[in-house]
């Protein structure tokens, strides 16, 4: 806290200037970057908070498991509040149409852009998937904000509540050929 002292002591500078510094350098020196915590009210009301909920993956119907994995990963913010960038989300493929960590992860990224409130988005990702992860039917899924980095109004939503399937299929003889092989 001794930079603040020091600007508002620094006779070098106009005294409006001084004003200016301490108001951009506050948030940064008590919290960060300011981002969604407010060093004045660390406990928002529940309408200045994200809400982050779980959107649809597109994703194949069905898909070789020698095949590369392409799926778009919805997010939504239902909140009155922009959720800034930094936040985890991981993807699942699970028996059940109940998505949870338990679930065979194939997918983990931190969210690199700003979803203001109100909004949505979509994250392209490129998967290989596991060698070990057997054929069959599938649910996909999504778990945001596994970190709790987001203040939110509501973390009950953070999971995907109906996923779609996607069937994996064998991969190629020659491939599995190349599994056994040293």
């Amino acid at each position: 806290m001794a930079y603040i002292g020091v600007i508002h002591e620094a006779p070098m500078l106009p005294s409006s200037c001084r004003a200016h510094c301490r108001a951009l350098l506050l948030p940064i020196l008590l919290g960060g970057c300011g981002g969604d915590r407010d060093p004045q009210n660390p406990n928002p009301p529940e309408q200045s908070k994200a809400d982050l909920s779980a959107g649809p993956i597109e994703a194949p119907a069905a898909l070789r498991l020698d095949s590369l994995l392409e799926m778009r990963v919805g997010v939504r913010n239902g909140g009155g509040r922009t959720a800034g960038p930094g936040w985890v989300v991981r993807v699942f493929l699970s028996a059940d149409v109940a998505v949870d960590p338990s679930d065979t992860q194939i997918d983990q990224f931190v969210t690199t852009r700003e979803l203001p409130s109100g909004g949505d988005d979509r994250y392209l990702r490129h998967k290989k998937l596991d060698r070990n992860i057997a054929p069959g039917r599938y649910y996909i899924g999504s778990m945001l904000d596994v970190t709790a980095a987001v203040p939110e109004t509501n973390e009950a939503n953070n999971t995907l509540d109906s996923p779609s399937t996607i069937i994996l299929t064998p991969g190629s003889t020659l491939d599995a050929t190349r599994r056994t092989q040293p």
